[in-house]
């Protein structure tokens, strides 16, 4: 399931970011970070190319589902 960006945004450092795009080389854009919940985890992708693709160098961050919607209590 896609989750919209601005919804994660909150719970995540913005210097992941800024760290991922330093060390890859990837320049991040926040209008294009797709957001994907499955398996019990959330992916958080550069852009949906990378997602289609499934290229791990640009996967920016996989958190665990719970751990990650338990700082806010919920995505609702």
């Amino acid at each position: 399931m896609i989750i919209p960006f601005e919804r994660l945004r909150p719970l995540i450092p913005g210097w992941i970011f800024n760290e991922y795009g330093q060390l890859t080389g990837h320049y991040v854009r926040a209008d294009q970070i797709v957001c994907v919940s499955e398996n019990g985890r959330i992916q958080i992708w550069l852009n949906q190319e990378a997602l289609d693709t499934k290229d791990p160098e640009r996967l920016i961050c996989d958190y665990d589902e719970s751990a990650l919607l338990g700082l806010d209590g919920s995505m609702d």
